[in-house]
């Protein structure tokens, strides 16, 4: 999902939320950050998406899960901005763009049900632009982490449903026949075993695939 489209769901989904509280995030969905972040608790990213190589020289794919001294500076400025929204030392920190082509670096904390610091939310603002409030801002971050927990879920049941059963049937029909033909004597063409193969491949990358997915949301 396109990056504005995938954040306007989550804005929808913010405001839906917050429900009766007067004014909450009514100016989300109008306020699109150039990019938007979230680290775990390991200080590693958690999502990534949006225009990061202007701010990180690297793309979504390349940062997802990659700890944070990947990105850093040698004064360990991003290390200690998140060790400061993570022990609770602040709620909302901005760092100002060092020119004005750059952006405007925000930071806040994203709590879980317990009240724990969950993630650690950052957005990327063109300068000049107005920012929406840290409360709306941390709507919107956990709107973001449902939406990305709503994908990734749909994701894994279509590979598990769908592919993964495609595969699997496939794979039996294919013995089957294997098994038929052996039987009158007819010797199958490499080519028909290298293609079980390739099945049986992909059905292991996908079982690995779950598991580290697992393991990673655990």
């Amino acid at each position: 999902m396109a990056f504005v489209a995938f954040y306007k769901e989550a804005a929808s989904q913010c405001m839906s939320t917050a429900g009766s509280i007067a004014n909450l995030a009514r100016s989300v969905a109008d306020w699109i950050p150039a990019c938007q972040w979230s680290f775990n608790q390991a200080r590693c990213f958690h999502y990534a998406g949006g225009d990061l190589v202007a701010v990180f020289r690297r793309t979504g794919p390349e940062l997802v899960r990659q700890h944070v001294s990947t990105i850093d500076d040698a004064k360990r400025s991003w290390a200690t901005r998140l060790d400061r929204i993570f022990s609770g030392e602040t709620r909302f920190e901005t760092t100002p763009p060092a020119s004005p082509g750059d952006y405007a670096i925000i930071h806040l904390p994203v709590h879980a049900a317990d009240g724990a610091v969950a993630y650690a939310a950052g957005f990327a603002s063109r300068a000049g632009r107005p920012v929406p409030s840290p409360a709306e801002l941390e709507f919107t971050a956990l709107a973001i982490l449902q939406v990305l927990d709503a994908e990734r879920a749909r994701t894994d049941r279509f590979l598990h449903d769908v592919i993964a059963q495609c595969l699997s049937s496939t794979g039996l029909e294919m013995e089957v026949q294997r098994l038929e033909l052996e039987a009158l004597g007819i010797e199958l063409p490499d080519r028909t075993r290298e293609i079980q193969r390739s099945l049986e491949e992909a059905l292991n990358q996908i079982r690995e695939f779950r598991v580290n997915k697992k393991m990673r949301t655990a």
